[in-house]
């Protein structure tokens, strides 16, 4: 169990960080690059850091941020962010004040620390009152994502074909983003690339439109299979560049777990993401992808976010560690994990304490009882009278 304080501040700190260092994490886009200015269709995981930039931002005094829902036929995009602080729009659908909640401005960039399925959509940003950036976002399930480990033998998803109907057929196939450099240099190391569903509809064996990501191809034919993105692992070495690759950057995140026996706890290296390399060790080794999927042990990544998360189980009495995360070859994460408590769970202690409220409660209200009581009591006395 992590502390109420360390839990806050490290998600404050680790939230700080991912901003100030301004992730450039610009989606992926089939075929050529997004023109600056032009419409532009992207794909991203679930789950994920995103930020979506917005062009001359900086210049402009005013800049807005609009979303339209799929689902919304014959509508325009609504505001749902601006810079004009600290008042923010007051919105009336529950999608736009979901969005609305887990989004924020960086440097009128729009940056969405967790974003799901259900944010899809058209993002358009408007700055001096014209539309300078126009997205068509498919954020595609992480829960759904097919990780393969070269090393293993495991081999990554292949193409494939489904019939939609009145002679169309859609061709399935992952799109990859480029290999990640190597999480570490001058030892053995691992390296990730992330892959997107895309899909290419065809009529007698003609290309009917451009390849779309999945979920906006399914949008229009409901029929197409479901099928996920991928994440290809395999071991790597690189040398350093000269300089000291493992440094602690400018702010580093540190918080202390405290769990129980019989429990499980999430440690979330901050700044990471599947979009970058990251890695583990637990003191002074290494925790591998290949490692933890061979052992099959205690210890393992998060598959979703490309093991920016390592999820521990405490089954048995084990010693106080330390374990420590890097992003990009740099110390960002320190977590102290002490050894599990044989305290009662946190179940059984609210279920006690819950026991404890009921009796201070009603204890309460029984002497209120009796003060009313005894008022009603001396009310009804009659007063002394004296003769004289």
């Amino acid at each position: 169990m992590l502390s109420s304080w360390a839990a806050a501040v490290g998600l404050l700190l680790g939230l700080t960080l991912a901003v100030a260092e301004a992730l450039v994490l610009n989606g992926h886009s089939l075929g050529s690059p997004c023109l600056q200015g032009q419409p532009c269709t992207l794909a991203f995981i679930s789950d994920n850091p995103v930020s979506l930039p917005c062009p001359h931002a900086l210049d402009q005094g005013f800049v807005a941020w609009q979303y339209l829902h799929p689902a919304w036929v014959n509508e325009q995009p609504v505001t749902f962010l601006h810079s004009r602080n600290p008042f923010r729009p007051l919105l009336s659908r529950s999608e736009l004040r979901k969005l609305q909640l887990k989004s924020q401005l960086a440097g009128g960039n729009l940056y969405i620390p967790s974003p799901s399925v259900e944010d899809s959509g058209i993002y358009t940003c408007r700055v001096g009152g014209a539309t300078v950036a126009y997205y068509d976002v498919d954020f595609q399930d992480a829960e759904s994502i097919h990780v393969s480990h070269a090393d293993l033998g495991e081999a990554a998803l292949g193409n494939g074909t489904a019939e939609l109907g009145n002679g169309t057929w859609a061709k399935l196939f992952t799109s990859w983003d480029a290999w990640q450099p190597c999480d570490r240099c001058s030892k053995p190391g691992e390296r990730k690339r992330v892959g997107f569903c895309y899909a290419l509809v065809t009529r007698k064996d003609q290309q009917v439109e451009e390849p779309l990501p999945c979920g906006m191809v399914r949008r229009k034919h409901p029929s197409l299979p479901l099928r996920g993105p991928e994440l290809r692992v395999e071991t790597c070495q690189a040398p350093c560049d000269g300089s000291p690759q493992a440094k602690t950057v400018s702010l580093l995140v540190f918080t202390t777990y405290h769990p129980q026996l019989r429990s499980f706890a999430y440690l979330r290296c901050p700044t990471s993401s599947i979009y970058s390399p990251v890695y583990w060790r637990k003191g002074p080794r290494a925790l591998t992808h290949l490692e933890l999927l061979q052992n099959n042990g205690s210890q393992s990544l998060d598959k979703a976010t490309g093991g920016s998360i390592l999820r521990l189980s405490f089954q048995n009495n084990s010693h106080s560690s330390i374990y420590q995360c890097y992003v990009n070859g740099h110390l960002v994460g320190k977590f102290l994990v002490t050894a599990p408590s044989t305290l009662p769970p946190p179940g059984e202690l609210t279920h006690t304490y819950s026991i404890i409220e009921a009796l201070v409660v009603g204890l309460s209200m029984f002497l209120v009882f009796l003060m009313f009581l005894s008022i009603i009591q001396s009310c009804r006395r009659k007063p002394a009278t004296s003769t004289v």
